[in-house]
């Protein structure tokens, strides 16, 4: 479970970075809990773009584009959503 959480994180967060249109002197959000029998991870970014967390149809993926539908495998539930800042969210069971 934790490699579980690594990897949604890194891959959260590498999304985030790659189109959330945030610069280096932004800051992202990682935020980790734990409630009903699961474990929520969540990044928020600055949500400078219209663009949303989707998975990628098989051609991206054949050219990289694996994280959402990783997270996707991984994860009980994900989701986004919006508000003055832009939030990707991932849960994992405690007994994964």
């Amino acid at each position: 479970m934790i490699g579980d959480l690594r990897l949604i994180a890194s891959e959260l967060v590498t999304n985030a970075i790659l189109y959330s249109g945030c610069t280096e002197q932004d800051e992202l959000e990682l935020r980790l809990e734990q409630a009903d029998g699961h474990f929520r991870l969540s990044v928020v970014d600055p949500g400078r773009t219209a663009n949303s967390a989707r998975v990628a149809v098989d051609e991206q993926r054949a050219s990289g584009g694996m994280g959402l539908f990783v997270v996707e495998q991984l994860a009980s539930r994900w989701g986004a959503d919006r508000s003055d800042r832009y939030r990707v969210w991932a849960e994992v069971p405690l007994a994964h």
